[in-house]
């Protein structure tokens, strides 16, 4: 049971930044925990926001399921969760949330996320109009990046966070050959344990040929591999290629 100081302080935190902008409720790094967020989703101010940000709030698993089986966003666009302990059990929840379908930027980074948790997020069939999705140091391996490239439901992705989740030329293999994020702009990639062949893989893609950003940071590309990234045929609209 919330205590009524709790809910109080809440209520206080959401009055004073919808008093800033009438659609976002920001709260980042105000320590609200999961009671914070229990006492959260109980507020009737809830329906017209459009971005929400809850990063840094210390909310792990618990607190995850009481804000995704909130069915009170009815707009909701925009949701930050970065650099909080959601884990699987967290990530699990947000494929069942009832909002989905209406958001445009979701930042779930450092969360410790895992592999199963990760690819209940990329089976998800609610996603259609995400177009921002940072995953980054969440350990979601080969296995979520296949299963994001495959899925139809994120075909409208401009942007895509892949920095340091474990992945390798298994799930590069078939991001080259992805015919669903053909709207991909922006990639990153860093810190996984990709070699040349990885970059050569990229290099041939015939779908992912909008990419103006593509940052392979501290992985092991060689000079081969950048090679291959700078003399691909495919990547024509590439403004900035990062790999230090």
């Amino acid at each position: 049971m919330i205590s009524l100081p709790r809910i109080e302080y809440i209520n206080r935190l959401i009055d004073e930044s919808l008093a800033e902008g009438d659609d976002s409720i920001e709260l980042k790094g105000k320590f609200i925990g999961d009671e914070g967020v229990e006492a959260l989703v109980q507020s009737e101010r809830l329906s017209e926001i459009e971005d929400l940000d809850l990063s840094k709030n210390s909310i792990t698993w618990r607190g995850a399921v009481h804000l995704f089986s909130c069915d009170r966003f009815k707009k909701l666009k925009r949701l930050y969760l970065k650099e909080n302990n959601i884990a699987d059990k967290g990530a699990f929840a947000m494929a069942e949330a009832p909002f989905l379908e209406g958001l445009s930027v979701l930042d779930i980074c450092f969360n410790n996320i895992e592999t199963s948790g990760g690819a209940a997020i990329a089976n998800c069939p609610h996603f259609s109009k995400l177009q921002v999705l940072n995953l980054q140091e969440n350990q979601v391996g080969d296995e979520t990046l296949i299963a994001l490239a495959k899925n139809s439901q994120f075909g409208n992705l401009r942007k895509l966070n892949f920095y340091r989740t474990g992945i390798s030329v298994m799930g590069i293999k078939v991001l080259a050959k992805s015919k669903v994020l053909k709207k991909v702009k922006h990639l990153n990639l860093g810190r996984n344990y990709l070699h040349p062949d990885s970059a050569k893989a990229l290099a041939n893609t015939k779908t992912l040929l909008n990419i103006e950003t593509l940052l392979m940071m501290e992985n092991y590309l060689a000079d081969e591999g950048v090679k291959s990234i700078m003399d691909s045929k495919s990547f024509t609209k590439l403004k900035t290629f990062k790999v230090l």
